[in-house]
């Protein structure tokens, strides 16, 4: 087979307006012309891995996590990037791939501008000067990340829009204002209409998908602009959750919001919401929608509900997924003053707002699939269990440390003999039985022996010790694997998902491999 290397280009925001050669064009061009110069790789087939608008100082990115997974199955034999700083900003992180994760993989790693290729790296230091070129990259994103968050602020100050996507019914112009979008502005206002009727949020997205009326994310696909997420079955459908964001959406009256929601740190992708007070809120910074009046008449007739700090990740959170629509179920609790009456529950509710699904809809016990789970996983574990199995591998290696046992004895009688052996030959030399030149040699012979057997008896001495705590191992392992309760570290460890079927039956998807 063909050996594969896999491309890996990247792009963040902060590089468009950056260097030609940043741009995914010019990585391309200076891979693609490092490897037609290179006789050896020019044979290989080449797969090509891009993340265009992520920044490198994480690796949660779409493309980089594809090109790990075909580099783990073993599809890819080689990685190469234009330099380090596209494959990553945070030198730990890079560092810990090109010096554990990629060698124990067999994967060579080549970054073109940066001169490295892991076939042809030294012992001598040379990758600690990549770790700290990359250490240098990472200052400089974190920096990076800070002046352009301030200036973002200010454009934000001044009535400017700033972040990457329009809300539903607007469209971001080339100044970086929202303008009114003539499509689906009057859905906007529709939404805002039917809500004032006091019309709930299930019923109006119904009518929506019924009129097949383009969702957010349909409109945003039909105009090809890019789609950070999964559809569910090819669908995007009204959800009675969009219809409340764009209810609550304080942007349509014409106000710019920004700063609902902050990196958890310099660089991270990962977000906090931001208190309402802490909010930037510029008026007027845009043509309205929807009237201030209707806006605070409909924000009226919200309840008031408060999320609870340190929210509990119960065993199967994000584990749940309807069988028919795809989509994922949350869980339903019950808070009464008894506990032993509270009962969480899971249901599909896309049947609910779309005639498009026949869901079951009936509400499911979280301990009916936890009962489920623990049952199947008992079953299967007592199936793989063989009795027969484990006590002849426990005779194997009481076997093995019988004769360990054994080699010690010999060695240290050994080591005995060599002792009276050198005694010996002292007492010859100094009574002149043999000369110098004999007796040097002798000695030479009899350290060499000495020093063969006590490394002897101290490798069987570890081996002694691994036998036995495998065997400690062997015999607390007398019964099958089996769960008594689920937990949420068992569910991450075994369970992919669960599917509720049609019918209402429960299906399993393992995260190993059955073997029946």
């Amino acid at each position: 087979m063909t050996p594969t290397i896999g491309i890996y280009l990247r792009l963040s925001d902060e590089d468009e307006n950056g260097k030609e050669s940043d741009s995914i064009k010019g990585q391309r061009e200076i891979i693609h012309d490092y490897l037609l110069k290179n006789q050896y790789l020019a044979s290989y087939e080449t797969l090509e891995f891009c993340d265009d608008g992520f920044s490198g100082t994480d690796f949660q990115r779409p493309g980089v996590t594809e090109l790990l997974r075909r580099a783990q199955d073993g599809e890819i034999s080689c990685i190469i990037v234009k330099d380090f700083s596209r494959f990553g900003r945070n030198y730990i992180e890079v560092g810990n791939y090109l010096e554990q994760v990629f060698p124990f993989l067999g994967i060579r790693f080549i970054s073109v501008n940066d001169n490295f290729d892991s076939d042809k790296v030294s012992n001598n230091g040379e990758f600690i000067g990549r770790a700290f070129q990359n250490l240098i990259y990472d200052l400089y994103s974190r920096d990076l990340s800070v002046k352009i968050s301030t200036g973002k602020r200010v454009k934000a100050e001044q009535g400017k829009f700033i972040t990457a996507f329009a809300p539903y019914g607007y469209q971001k112009s080339k100044e970086q204002k929202l303008v009114v979008d003539e499509e689906s502005a009057p859905v906007v206002e529709r939404i805002f209409d039917l809500a004032l009727l006091g019309i709930p949020k299930a019923e109006i997205a119904r009518m929506l998908n019924r009129e097949q009326v383009p969702s957010p994310l349909l409109l945003r696909k039909i105009r090809k602009e890019k789609l950070f997420c999964h559809c569910v079955n090819e669908e995007y459908l009204w959800h009675p959750a969009t219809i409340s964001k764009i209810l609550k959406d304080q942007r349509y009256i014409g106000d710019g919001i920004y700063g609902r929601v902050k990196p958890k740190e310099v660089g991270s992708r990962l977000g906090r919401n931001v208190p309402k007070e802490e909010w930037m809120i510029v008026s007027n910074a845009h043509e309205a929608i929807v009237k201030k009046e209707v806006f605070e008449k409909v924000k009226a007739g919200f309840k008031n509900y408060h999320a609870r700090e340190n929210a509990e990740v119960y065993p199967l959170w994000k584990k749940v997924r309807c069988g028919v629509c795809n989509h994922g179920i949350p869980r339903k609790a019950s808070h009464k003053k008894n506990k032993a009456d509270s009962k969480s529950t899971y249901c599909c509710t896309a049947s609910r707002y779309s005639d498009r699904f026949s869901c079951y809809c009936e509400k499911i016990e979280e301990y009916c699939i936890t009962s489920a789970i623990l049952d199947c996983f008992n079953q299967l574990s007592a199936l793989t269990y063989d009795e027969e199995l484990d006590i002849q591998h426990r005779q194997q290696v009481e076997e093995k440390i019988q004769i360990a046992q054994r080699l010690i004895v010999q060695n240290e009688r050994k080591l005995k003999q060599i002792a009276v052996a050198q005694i010996k030959q002292y007492e010859a030399y100094r009574d002149s039985n043999i000369d110098k030149q004999i007796f040097v040699e002798k000695k030479a012979e009899i350290q060499r022996e000495l020093g063969e057997t006590k490394k002897a008896l101290q490798g069987e001495n570890i081996r002694l010790g691994e036998l036995q705590q495998e065997l400690e191992e062997a015999l607390d392992k007398k019964r099958p694997y089996l769960l008594s309760s689920l937990t949420r570290e068992a569910v991450e460890t075994f369970v992919n998902e669960v599917m509720i079927e049609k019918n209402g039956s429960i299906r399993i998807v393992w995260s190993f491999r059955d073997v029946f």
